[in-house]
């Protein structure tokens, strides 16, 4: 007797055996879909973002970008010599600190090195009432210096700025920029400049209560002594009134 020729569904393409074996057309081989019809079905559309109202920066951090602040001249000399000159210009006062500029100058470019380390610049404001904040290092080796206590190489030390404090000289406290500093905050903010002129930025905050307001400087490594100079807290809250927003018409932003 002959062998029987080979079967195949004419629906899928199976051996006729397998549909006889009760094998349906889905557990046939898969044919090619139709990349033309999307398989799945759109997706909802969400709704926009709600737009988030602006934030400000904590007040220690640095100053306001939407607020025009009060200038006010100083004309602080800190140094004058016949080698060197560390002078303050002017203030840019807001109402909740101040931004200002030390100007260095050197006769002659000085060494390299000076920038950082124990003889480095050392630049410290002091209120009032006693309170003070320092910092040290020029340009990104600017850093901030702790309580009171601590003296420079100069055998003047920096403890005699200050009698007793606690305050927090640096913006980065513990607890984050949402947690405010216990006292004054004095940030290094860049700067510029030559091995001859360097203009070093700083940012104050609080404003410094009524009287006397003290700056102190002293940097070993040039043969700077420690040298003061003062002025009237009064110069800095008659700008402060002078400040105003930019956009009067804008929501207040969210700290």
């Amino acid at each position: 007797m002959g062998r029987q020729p080979e079967r195949k569904c004419r629906a899928c393409g199976c051996h006729g055996d397998d549909a006889a074996a009760g094998l349906s057309v889905a557990d046939a081989p898969t044919r090619d879909y139709d990349r033309s019809i999307s398989f799945f079905d759109p997706l909802p559309e969400e709704p926009p973002p709600a737009p988030e109202p602006p934030r400000r920066p904590a007040p220690w951090m640095g100053p306001p970008d939407d607020v025009l602040p009060g200038i006010v001249a100083l004309e602080l000399s800190l140094v004058h010599s016949g080698r060197q000159v560390m002078w303050i210009a002017a203030a840019e006062v807001y109402p909740e600190g101040m931004a200002f500029s030390v100007l260095m100058c050197g006769r002659r470019a000085a060494r390299q090195g000076v920038e950082a380390g124990s003889g480095t610049w050392r630049f410290g404001v002091q209120f009032s009432d006693g309170r003070k904040a320092t910092v040290c290092g020029v340009g990104m080796f600017s850093r901030g210096v702790g309580a009171a206590g601590e003296t420079g190489r100069s055998g003047a030390a920096l403890s005699t700025v200050s009698a007793t404090t606690g305050a927090r000289a640096v913006g980065n406290a513990p607890g984050g920029a949402e947690s405010p500093p216990d006292g004054p905050v004095l940030r290094a903010r860049g700067g510029g400049g030559s091995r001859s002129a360097w203009r070093q930025q700083y940012w104050l905050w609080p404003l410094p209560p009524p009287g006397q307001v003290l700056f102190a400087c002293e940097w070993p490594d040039l043969e700077i002594e420690f040298s003061t100079a003062t002025i009237s807290a009064d110069l800095l809250h008659e700008a402060a009134t002078r400040a105003h927003p930019m956009w009067p018409d804008q929501e207040p932003p969210n700290r």
